[in-house]
């Protein structure tokens, strides 16, 4: 044993002596008694883009120095797909408007170059449309027959009602962008063959007249006009906000509010719709002269395929001679589930309201599953600000186990672009509960 422990000895100096160096050619310039750190740093790190290239083209000179694919100083390197650089120093989608050059960030995440883009705004006044001149109506874009329009923050008005006639264009908006017309008559109509709207992010407001005052008209005109509504605000209009006559209608993410005539209507044999994740609140009239046979929403066409699905629909009226005060939908072809309909009410005949099962949505109809259907008051639901304005549907801590986690097939986002289900089950109404 003595004679053993002098060896063992060596061999552990050794091996502490090799942890310097694990190969010939590993730090050769540099001493082996120093543990090369210093250098790995220096030729790892970078102080101009001519020390990077391939995938990572680009120095980052004011953090990390190192290679990175882009930086919010140097972004040549992002486009097509991903057109913006992250704060990871990568590229990304874009998700705002302002991310790109061109002020126009297309609904797939790339940035448009504005060459196909009639721009419009509050105060403009020009003819082309260009975002250097852009148009004050969104009449005289659609006329330029771009396929993009960009509409900036404020209020644009125009003059009679805008009538998108067979053509295929998206209009696209930014946060605050608001739509009116002068005069009487809907906003806005999409009407004939080969129409293809959609449009993203725009509040139609303010219709006025004695009749088909309503934000957005849909009129097959002999063919199957398509509009499609993404994170719409419609509210305030003097009559319905929505009325749909034929053709496909899609809304989603989107708000219809306090429109004196009810809220949405459809029909047509053979219309096509999918009304998914979406607000139908205050909409309607019970008593006086205003009263309106629409509520919440209406849905008379019977196509196979049509959904109304995972909408908040409350507080909404009606006179309750031919609709009801929240929901009538009357095709059996039509899925109807997961929706929360609550204290919608009907005029009562002595000039006050009735509130009751019968006035919240038609007994037979449409397949409404697991639709939750109650008369009680919102306070139940703990919802964040159903009766207070500013008017807040969303669900909170202390809703109930009958619409959170409530069960059924819920594949896809909610009102706010949240996956669902994000509990053990989907949750009733147009919002996912996110603690």
């Amino acid at each position: 044993m003595n004679r053993l422990a002098p060896q063992l000895v060596f061999v552990t100096l050794l091996s502490v002596a090799g942890c310097k160096q694990t190969e010939p050619n590993y730090c050769e310039d540099v001493p082996v008694t120093h543990n090369c750190m210093d250098k790995i740093d220096a030729d790892t790190s970078c102080s101009s883009n001519a020390q990077c290239s391939g995938a990572t083209p680009v120095c980052d000179v004011g953090g990390a120095k190192a290679c990175v694919q882009c930086t919010t100083t140097d972004a040549t390197a992002c486009s097509g797909a991903t057109p913006v650089c992250g704060t990871n120093n990568t590229c990304e989608r874009c998700t705002m408007h302002a991310q790109c050059s061109s002020n126009v960030c297309l609904p797939d995440g790339s940035c448009s170059d504005g060459v196909n883009v009639a721009y419009v705004t509050a105060n403009g006044s020009g003819s082309t449309c260009t975002k250097a001149m852009p148009c004050g109506t969104l009449a005289a874009a659609i006329n330029t027959n771009k396929p993009l329009v960009k509409i900036a923050n404020g209020l644009v008005k125009d003059s009679a009602t805008t009538s998108i006639d067979g053509k295929a264009v998206t209009i696209l908006a930014d946060s605050g962008a608001k739509l009116d017309r002068d005069g009487d008559g809907p906003i806005l109509e999409v009407r004939s063959a080969n129409g293809d709207v959609k449009i993203y992010d725009l509040e139609i407001t303010g219709a006025s007249g004695v009749s088909g005052a309503d934000g957005i008209l849909v009129t097959p005109n002999g063919g199957a006009p398509k509009l499609a509504l993404t994170r719409v605000k419609i509210t305030s209009n003097q009559g319905s906000g929505i009325a749909c006559n034929g053709g496909a209608l899609t809304v989603s993410q989107s708000t219809v509010s306090s429109n004196q005539g009810g809220g949405i209507s459809i029909s047509g044999t053979g219309t096509m719709f999918d009304v998914t994740n979406n607000f139908i609140v205050y909409n309607g009239t019970a008593n006086g002269v205003n009263a309106t046979q629409l509520g919440g929403i209406a849905a008379t066409s019977n196509t196979s395929g049509a959904k109304l699905q995972w909408n908040t629909i409350a507080f909404n009226q009606s006179d309750g001679a031919i609709y009801r005060g929240g929901v009538s939908c009357t095709g059996a072809m039509v899925s109807a589930a997961g929706n929360l309909i609550y204290r919608n009410s009907e005029a009562d005949g002595l000039g006050g309201l009735k509130t009751d099962a019968n006035t919240q949505r038609n007994a037979t109809g449409c397949q409404f599953g697991n639709s939750l259907a109650l008369a009680t008051d919102a306070a139940n639901l703990g919802l964040k600000s159903p009766a207070t304005q500013p008017f807040d549907f969303h669900l909170t801590a202390t809703s109930p186990s009958s619409v959170v986690d409530a069960g059924g097939s819920c594949i896809g986002i909610d009102f706010d672009a949240q996956a669902r289900p994000i509990g053990s089950a989907c949750d009733l109404g147009a919002d996912e509960f996110k603690p």
